[in-house]
């Protein structure tokens, strides 16, 4: 157990690209879904292609309905192949903010430190780890975790997440608002 311990840093920090510094912790929460991402998109690639070999046994309307759609889940899982998946999210304690950045964006403030509160979003029976500000969490949030599950695999990854990412950033948090510590 306590080998599998010392190995859980260096996964979780390959696995949400975590960059650290002694006042800066950054991550990109979007990453670990980006092999469910590929996947995703291949299955509609080849579903087009099987599409296209039964393309005449199907009427034009139910045809270009079915096009579309697989055209919406193939753009959107190309977005979150390139651009959704590198979404960084910063912690930044000498400057007291969180910032947010992608590719399509350039770095922007979205928060200060001593504002935010790390909270618990479910939906559809997954949840996730989200940050807002204090009083306005439910209006403005950004998403900071991979979706977690019942059973077993996604337990231990909730159990690193907690124990790796917000152990870091709670500790950011607390520089923030108690210097003297």
């Amino acid at each position: 157990m306590k080998f599998r311990k010392s190995l859980m840093p260096m996964n979780i920090q390959e696995k949400y690209n975590i960059e650290e510094t002694l006042n800066i912790f950054s991550l990109c929460p979007k990453k670990p879904s980006l092999a469910m991402s590929k996947w995703f998109l291949a299955g509609i690639v080849a579903g087009i292609l099987i599409l296209v070999f039964f393309d005449h046994r199907l009427d034009e309307a139910m045809r270009w309905a079915i096009y579309i759609v697989m055209g919406y889940f193939v753009l959107h899982s190309v977005y979150d192949i390139q651009i959704g998946s590198k979404i960084r999210y910063t912690f930044d304690a000498k400057e007291n903010a969180v910032f947010r950045s992608s590719p399509l964006r350039a770095k922007r403030k979205i928060l200060k430190l001593e504002q935010i509160v790390i909270f618990v979003h479910s939906e559809m029976g997954s949840w996730y780890y989200a940050v807002g500000a204090k009083k306005s969490q439910f209006i403005k949030s950004y998403i900071i975790s991979e979706s977690f599950s019942s059973g077993k695999k996604s337990e231990s990854n909730q159990e690193a997440y907690e124990h790796f990412v917000l152990a870091k950033i709670d500790k950011l948090l607390n520089s923030v608002t108690n210097p003297n510590l």
